[in-house]
């Protein structure tokens, strides 16, 4: 997503220049180019070994092997320890970053992911999105994620009210100019935010921004944000992103995905604060 916007942002600048409109197929194919680009030069300097509890009742034999094949599609996980199922619901908390299991368990409060001894490629995209995740979670939200900017609402708002209400107040605060607020309506108006489940993630039309912020919306009722679908959104992260971020913007699009992918959406809602979400 991240890289269709700013292949968008760019062409529209340059659309009076060109002898010929672009269509969407070639807009799909500059920005694959230009999002190989971006991930080709994001900094790994934010990462961190994430570490990984296994439980199982199958022996060490199969924790070797679980760890060996892993590390092998994963090396920057950190194996911390191994127990069995009734050591784990002793626990009253889980230290690790997540939970690698062979074996069906309650989730406490990390994510568990359940495989094979042998694990299949679903299962190997599962527990690389964790890694991918934990990775960038802590620096993302550190940075990025601000208390004062996380909002409940409890009363009908309209998807228009909202944008004017946000961006008066990150326009006071100096995150944004006033040409945030008409290109987050223009940005909407060629494709909807929505990314699915409930989660939208809208955001200006270009890196408009002085610095940048992720407003985090939570709305119980929902927003109505699609007129002829008549979808709604229950949780919105706008973001304001400025051009001396956009490589660290990746991270923030792969956060929310996650959370669409994960159907987070039930867990966000019911978050009552900043610390809780």
């Amino acid at each position: 997503m991240l890289a269709y916007d700013v292949t968008l942002d760019a062409l529209r600048s340059a659309s009076t220049l060109l002898p010929y409109p672009i269509s969407e197929d070639e807009l799909g194919y500059l920005a694959v180019h230009i999002g190989v680009s971006l991930e080709c030069n994001y900094g790994t300097r934010h990462h961190r070994p994430t570490q990984v509890l296994i439980v199982t009742d199958s022996g060490n034999s199969t924790v070797r092997v679980i760890e060996t094949k892993i590390m092998r599609e994963f090396p920057q996980l950190k194996f911390n320890r191994a127990l069995s199922l009734q050591e784990y619901e002793t626990l009253e908390n889980i230290d690790e970053d997540f939970v690698i299991t062979t074996i069906r368990l309650a989730e406490k409060n990390k994510p568990v992911v359940k495989i094979a001894p042998f694990p299949t490629p679903y299962q190997l995209e599962q527990v690389g999105r964790l890694a991918m995740i934990n990775q960038t979670k802590p620096y993302i939200i550190e940075r990025f994620f601000d208390e004062r900017y996380f909002i409940i609402l409890n009363e009908k708002i309209s998807q228009e009210a909202l944008f004017k209400k946000i961006c008066k107040k990150l326009q006071a605060d100096g995150y944004v100019t006033s040409d945030s607020y008409p290109s987050l309506l223009e940005r909407e108006s060629i494709v909807s935010t929505l990314l699915g489940e409930g989660i939208a993630l809208p955001h200006s039309l270009g890196l408009l921004a002085n610095k940048t912020v992720v407003v985090t919306i939570i709305s119980p009722q929902g927003i109505k944000w699609n007129a002829e679908t008549k979808e709604v959104a229950n949780v919105i992260f706008l973001l304001a992103i400025s051009k001396a971020d956009y490589e660290e913007a990746i991270a923030i699009y792969e956060l929310f995905v996650t959370f669409v992918k994960e159907k987070a959406t039930k867990r966000l809602i019911n978050s009552t604060s900043f610390a809780q979400n």
